[in-house]
């Protein structure tokens, strides 16, 4: 695969893209990424194909870098929100390129694409998961 050529013009075209405007807010927390997350992501592998039109690859570190940032606050549904407002795509292209991603690295590098996704549903995030183990507790503490 030829990787696209990066130059300060097509990286400021690439900065460009993102929706600046996109955030969300969840149990009185406003979440939204920061310039700084945005040049993060803009780099030669995380490209986009067109206005509108982010890789697959980008797709997935927007996602894999908003787990890291807002995974003890935003659930699963809202996280990747947040992400598709930013990229400027829908949540269902959002998730439609995640799993198409999750197939070909299956194909690439073999496993399951489980084994390959960037934020399976019905994964936990660090919030459901401390949330799960306080409700565990509670009803350890209530049977007793």
């Amino acid at each position: 695969m030829t990787m696209p050529s990066w130059d300060k013009e097509q990286s400021k075209m690439y900065l460009s893209f993102y929706n600046r405007e996109a955030s969300i807010e969840h149990e009185g927390q406003e979440c939204s990424f920061s310039e700084e997350d945005l040049e993060y992501l803009n780099s030669p592998s995380n490209y986009w194909h067109h206005e509108k039109s982010p890789s697959s690859w980008l797709c997935c570190a927007a996602v894999n870098h908003a787990k890291k940032k807002f995974g003890k606050i935003l659930p699963r549904d809202k996280l990747i929100e947040l992400c598709a407002d930013t990229l400027n795509i829908t949540v269902k292209k959002l998730e439609s390129t995640l799993d198409w991603n999750a197939n070909y690295m299956a194909w690439h590098d073999g496993g399951q694409p489980e084994d390959h996704h960037a934020y399976p549903d019905g994964e936990m995030n660090e919030r459901s998961s401390d949330r799960q183990n306080q409700e565990h507790t509670l009803e350890e503490e209530a049977g007793r």
